[in-house]
Order: C-alpha cells, then structure tokens, then sequence
C-alpha cells in the first residue's frame, strides 16, 4: 500500500513540476502581472494572475516533493529491517561463545597433559634411584662373593700345601705356574665383570639420558601448545574496527553525500584514500579547509583503532584527541580522569547517551591497540 502512496505522490510532483515550469514561460511570454485563462479550470477560476499560478506551482511542487520524500524514508526505516540486523548481530554473539567453550576446552586438555608428565616424570625419577641402589648392591655383593672365594681358595691352597710339602717342593715350579695361570685367569674374569658392570652402568646412563631428552622435547611440545593457544585467545578477544581501508567515505563521522561525491570526484574512494591523501591538496580542491581535512583524516584513524566506536570518537574529541597519534602518546589513566570529568556535560549536550561511559580497561586498551 505504501509502494502506491509513493508513486501517487511522485507523478503529483511531477506534474506539479510541470505547471511550475509551464508558469515560468507563461511569466517570460506574458509576464508576470499578465492574465491568462486556464485551459481546464477556466470556466470555474476565469482570468487567473501570471505570478499567482508561478507561486502556486512552486508552493505545490515543493509540498508534494516534501511529503514523497517523507513516504521513502518511511519505507527506508522499517521495524522489518532493524529485527533483521538484531538478528544477525545474536547469531554473531553465538558464534562467539561457542569460539569461547571452544577455548576453554583446550586450556582443560593442556593442564591434564601438564599432569600427566609431571607424574611420568616423578615415576621415571623414582626409578632411576631404585636402579642405582640395585646396581650399587649388585656391585657390594659380586666384591663380597669373590672376597670370599679368593679367601676359601687361599685356605685350601694352605692346607694342601701344609699336607703335601714334600711333593709341593718337588713340583714346586710346576704348581708356581699353575698358580700363576689361575690367578691370571681369575684376575682375568674380574676384569671382564667389571667391565660388563661397567657397561650396564653406561647403558642405563644412556637410558636416562635419552628419557630426558624426551621429557625436555615433551616440554617444549608443551610450550609451543600454550604459545599456540595464547595467540588464538589474542585473536578471539581482539575487538573489531568501527572502520576499515576498503569503508565508504559517508561512514566517516562528518562526511555526508555532497561531500563524499565531492572527494570522489578527485579520486579519493573510500577511507584508505582520505588517510594517504594530503590534506592541503584536497582541501585546495574540494573547497574544505585544510584544518577540516585534517579532523576528518583524525576520525578515520581513530575509527580504525579496534574497539573504538562513534560515541568514544566524541569522548576523545572533547579532551583533545584527534588523531592516533595522539591517542598512543596518552597515559590511560590520565586519559580516563579527562573523560570522566567532561562525561555528564557531554550527555548534558546530546552527544551521547546515558551509561555509555568508557572503563579504564577500555580505554588501556585503545592505546595499547593505538601503538600497535
């Protein structure tokens, strides 16, 4: 219905236009005191003043002009299309929450591995001490047996010798050399026992060393995890930006239609233009002054900044931020003593609304994202 309303009052104005324009030739044919006698209402008005149909026509055309333009923003503004954009704006909130759980959950999986190597380690510890008792008794035992071998041996040798001194006389250098090769012999399998104890200690300390270099590999597995996990928290926190390069010049707080068409027109397209352009050379030929450039060029940066929206730009305005620049040079909690007290005149003036009032946290973090 509101479709046809439109179009009614769009072919009145266009028709009213006509009468006007008609009314401006008759004044240039005629003039403007002249009479003239209207084709279909002539019978009814007679006679009818040049300049009295001219103002007639123009007051018509502007009122029906007026009440079309009334009707299309109307129709512009539609409860359907706010409920569409409310819409979009909960299914994004969803999409972060569960980005969120998401987090959570990779944080509970990193603590468990943390306690699971933290007890290996403790058993690997625990085992590495018990092998080396066990070795140093292993070692204890085999000295103590071969002491007390040596020692059976030597009484056996002495009674022997004492019951057989005759014959050991007489084989004297015989029983020297088998003496000699026992000996030889013994001291020879001490050797080799001692070097393959010496080889089983090697082992295991190879052992342990590799066990540590897995738990240390481990480790840095570990780190390289929460490291990991640390960026992707930093990407899923980060606020977006009120502006962007590719963003149209009308989004820039101060840029209407004229003179948005008015920087196109000298190639200035979108907001990463306007921030590369020199101010004194658009404000030369769009007519601006070059101090009006400037505090554009200063909204377009700070609107860049992430988590900065429309109503901090008129915060940060009203102490004397304009720029980026200036915004990281600030200390956030000067900066935020300056906001608090020019807050309430600034609601007072209608240029923001009630409980919009940045936290410090906001505020440390749009320096923090102004240095970047």
């Amino acid at each position: 219905m509101r479709g046809k309303v439109i179009w009614a009052l769009s072919f009145l104005t266009f028709f009213s236009g006509l009468n006007a324009i008609t009314a401006v030739v008759l004044a240039l044919n005629l003039g403007v005191t002249s009479n003239f006698r209207p084709f279909l209402f002539d019978s009814i008005t007679g006679p009818v003043p040049v300049y009295t149909y001219l103002i007639g026509s123009i007051l018509g055309t502007l009122a029906f002009l007026g009440w079309t333009s009334h009707q299309v923003v109307s129709e512009l503004s539609s409860l359907e299309l706010l409920a569409e954009i409310n819409q979009r704006a909960v299914n994004l909130e969803n999409v972060q929450n569960e980005q969120m759980k998401t987090l959570e959950t990779l944080k509970a999986r990193v603590f468990l591995v943390d306690e699971s190597v933290n007890s290996m380690r403790k058993d690997v510890a625990k085992a590495f001490a018990k092998q080396g008792e066990d070795l140093k008794q292993v070692h204890a035992d085999l000295v103590k047996k071969l002491d007390s071998e040596l020692t059976a041996t030597k009484t056996v040798i002495a009674r022997q010798l004492s019951e057989q001194e005759e014959e050991i006389k007489e084989d004297l250098t015989t029983l020297s050399t088998v003496f000699d090769n026992k000996l030889a012999e013994t001291r020879d399998g001490l050797t080799r026992q001692l070097a393959d104890l010496d080889a089983t200690m090697t082992r295991h300390e190879q052992r342990n060393r590799q066990t540590e270099k897995s738990i240390l590999k481990q480790e840095e597995e570990i780190a390289a995890i929460k490291l990991e996990l640390g960026r992707l928290e930093e990407a899923f926190v980060t606020p977006k930006t009120q502006l962007t390069s590719e963003s149209k010049l009308e989004d820039v707080r101060g840029i209407g239609e004229n003179t948005g068409n008015d920087l196109r027109q000298q190639g200035v397209n979108n907001v990463g233009d306007l921030l590369l352009s020199d101010p004194a050379v658009i404000a030369e030929k769009t007519g601006m002054s070059e101090k009006q450039v400037e505090k554009l060029q200063g909204r377009a940066q700070l609107a860049m900044v992430p988590g900065v929206t429309e109503r901090d730009i008129v915060l940060l305005e009203e102490v004397g931020v304009t720029n980026r620049k200036e915004l990281a040079s600030q200390d956030p909690f000067e900066l935020g003593r300056k906001i608090n007290s020019i807050y309430k005149a600034t609601v007072e003036k209608g240029k923001i609304s009630e409980g919009e009032k940045p936290t410090i946290e906001q505020v440390q973090s749009w320096i923090k994202f102004a240095k970047a």
